[in-house]
């Protein structure tokens, strides 16, 4: 693979020069959406809430959108909030690292058309900056790769995650570093994990957080075992919350995991890791892009649409009907396996390639498109 990227002041690189207009309040959530449309490669992070919330829960939210922007990918960052003070925390936290960095408040500039005004040239002056920066060679070791799937169905795990799993094997082999999620979707599936480390710390850990999932949905009444697979699953042939999860897991590869991640969480060292985050595809990916994620491989079968704004999102289909009936957001398509016979490893080479035109600058159907999104765990309630 021949990468380039963008190579940062404290050594990182980065895939993208994204602007990020972050809303640190659900106030701001309108005037970070317009700001972001009016200047060519600004993305914006519209969480709901953002004031009221209390303990873990704000610290949780806080660290979530420092985490988005200070992502590798993200040039600079703009904190936009009703009043200076929300903002100015997360600002802190992004200015901490080398990005670019500003806050604004709807209170202190007037009003949103004066805040937008004054946004908009800050960005296109960033704009300018960023432009100016040249790719240069890294190499595979640099990237964080997270791994998602969602729309699952019987292709999922006989084409689309193991031929993912295929390049995340790669990635780790050459000393880079992956990160798979959705501890919900290991149920059943713990024994083919936990064997795939020899730290009884991280065993163990492993087992909790799959059990984490399974404790807080029985404490709403909810089983599991008898309601995942969920609905669209069930159409697309998946018969049990094991099929799913070993499915699921493919994409994982078949190194060893070197730990567990709590959400949005940053590896500390190179190799395969599990992030404690919910499977649903746009919460799941938040906490991705929030753990420094370069870019996501996701693999569906009946089809989802929704990308990370932070971490280009790559979407894999072996399934021919939906490769065919979801054409416009499908980027890789697989269904020569099942419907030609192409070989698992032809698929894997085929992943690979996306791969690597992406981290070169080829864009996704998802940002072509825009569709994108952020959610963010609630673990509290309001005040």
């Amino acid at each position: 693979m021949t990468l380039s990227a963008f190579r940062r002041a404290d050594g990182r690189v980065g895939i993208r020069n994204y602007l990020a207009v972050i809303a640190a309040t659900d106030a701001a959530n309108p005037v970070a959406r317009r700001i972001a449309a009016a200047v060519p490669g600004a993305v914006a992070i519209t969480p709901l809430y953002g004031r009221g919330q209390l303990g873990a829960d704000l610290a949780l939210s806080v660290n979530t959108m420092i985490g988005l922007g200070t992502n590798p990918n993200v040039y600079g960052a703009l904190v936009v909030s009703l009043e200076a003070v929300a903002g100015r925390r997360i600002m802190e936290g992004i200015g901490a690292m080398t990005t670019r960095c500003a806050a604004m408040g709807i209170q202190e500039e007037g009003g949103t058309p004066r805040l937008f005004e004054k946004a908009v040239a800050l960005l296109r002056e960033w704009k300018r900056e960023a432009d100016a920066l040249a790719r240069s060679p890294i190499e595979l070791r640099e990237l964080v790769v997270g791994l998602e799937c969602g729309g699952s169905d019987t292709t999922s795990g006989l084409v689309a995650n193991p031929a993912i799993g295929l390049f995340t094997d790669r990635v780790i082999d050459e000393g880079g570093t992956a990160i798979f999620s959705e501890p919900v979707e290991c149920l059943g599936g713990e024994s083919a994990l936990t064997a795939r480390t020899p730290d009884a710390a991280v065993q163990e850990r492993i087992r909790a957080t799959v059990r984490k999932y399974e404790e807080i949905a029985l404490r709403a009444g909810v089983d599991l075992n008898k309601t995942n697979p969920a609905p669209d699953n069930i159409r697309g042939g998946l018969t049990t919350i094991e099929e799913k999860s070993l499915g699921s897991i493919c994409k994982a590869g078949t190194r060893n995991i070197t730990g567990v991640l709590d959400y949005g969480e940053r590896p500390a060292s190179h190799g395969l890791y599990l992030m404690d985050a919910p499977a649903p595809a746009t919460e799941n990916m938040t906490a991705l892009g929030a753990g420094g994620a370069h870019l996501i491989l996701f693999g569906t079968g009946v089809g989802n649409s929704i990308g990370c704004p932070v971490s280009p999102t790559i979407k894999i289909c072996g399934n021919p009907l939906t490769c065919r009936s979801f054409a416009p957001h499908i980027d890789v398509d697989l269904s020569n396996v099942i419907g030609e016979g192409l070989a698992l490893s032809a698929a894997g080479d085929a992943v690979t390639q996306a791969a690597s035109a992406v981290v070169n600058g080829a864009i996704t159907r998802c940002e072509a498109l825009g569709e994108t999104e952020i959610a963010i765990s609630r673990i509290g309630e309001s005040v």
